[in-house]
């Protein structure tokens, strides 16, 4: 049992090719809010990207905002995506976060749609738990922030090449040891909440979201033998690339970065973590079952 959260802010995500009905979604949660007396903050920037209809019923009811303010509590409204956007736009302000899936697959945003109105009072009364969840960070010979500005992964740092033909050749070490030289279209560094997103769909293991560990996976290796590894999370992962085109890219969480193949970087667990707001009484089995349909007979 948490204390009800009196001021939420919230957070969202618009394309045009389903912008009414994600408007109407997310219009449909501000409602739901209001009516408990709770006080709704949103992003400038997402504002000015609505309808003039959506505006209109959201101006009376919401206080706008540039940088976040101190708030009890963050609803990210859309897909996973939204999720990450939300996660770093939260930093580590430990501010919890809800997900409400208004996308398609949805495990970080695992709370449906359809369920919004029940599980959303549930939250405004204080009947919710939280779960921590870690993130990555990278550094640099020549920078703690080689991106330019400070930025963690909640899923995973991936390490991919740049041209099409070539594999990149990726010599990792773990805790300064040497672990092995992938020949690979690239190499994923997941935390257990990543290790439903892209380290699954190349084959790794899936963690329980709050364990202490990591998942080291190659993407199309060049080699049979090559299986995805899980270390402990405190463990730090250093990575030297060759590469043809002399440079590859780094992704955390999709937002991307070119680098020559003369920078070594080094993948390591953040200082803080994001806090993940869950059901009471629901569990990430209950989640697999629900997303991945096991037990389900698919068959026609």
């Amino acid at each position: 049992m948490q204390s009800q959260p009196k001021k939420i802010a919230l957070f969202g995500s618009l394309f045009p090719e389903r912008s009414a009905e994600a408007e109407r979604r997310f219009c449909a949660v501000c409602s739901v809010i209001s009516q408990y007396r709770a006080q709704i903050y949103l992003p400038e920037a997402f504002f000015d990207s609505l309808s003039r209809q959506s505006q209109d019923l959201l101006r009376p009811i919401s206080i706008l905002f540039d940088v976040l303010p101190p708030v009890d509590i963050a609803f990210s409204i859309g897909g996973d995506g939204t999720f990450l956007r939300t996660a770093a736009a939260i930093g580590a302000s430990n501010i919890p976060i809800l997900g409400v899936n208004t996308g398609h697959l949805g495990f970080l945003a695992d709370v449906s749609y359809k369920g919004m109105e029940e599980t959303l009072g549930e939250i405004l009364r204080g009947d919710y738990r939280t779960e921590s969840r870690s993130l990555l960070e990278i550094v640099t010979e020549e920078s703690s922030t080689p991106f330019g500005y400070e930025i963690c992964a909640l899923n995973e740092v991936a390490v991919l090449k740049q041209e099409t033909a070539s594999m990149l050749s990726i010599h990792a070490c773990v805790n300064g040891e040497y672990l092995n030289t992938y020949q690979a279209d690239g190499l994923v560094v997941a935390t257990p909440t990543g290790s439903t997103a892209y380290a699954l769909s190349i084959g790794g293991s899936i963690l329980m979201p709050t364990s202490s560990s990591l998942i080291i996976a190659a993407i199309a290796p060049h080699s049979l033998t090559s299986r995805p590894l899980v270390v402990d999370d405190d463990s730090r992962i250093s990575l030297k690339m060759e590469s043809r085109s002399r440079n590859f890219l780094v992704s955390m969480d999709g937002k991307a970065q070119v680098f020559s193949d003369r920078t070594a970087i080094e993948i390591r667990k953040a200082d803080y973590s994001i806090q993940v707001v869950k059901r009471l009484g629901t569990t990430f089995f209950d989640t697999l079952r629900d997303k991945l349909m096991w037990g389900a007979d698919v068959r026609s």
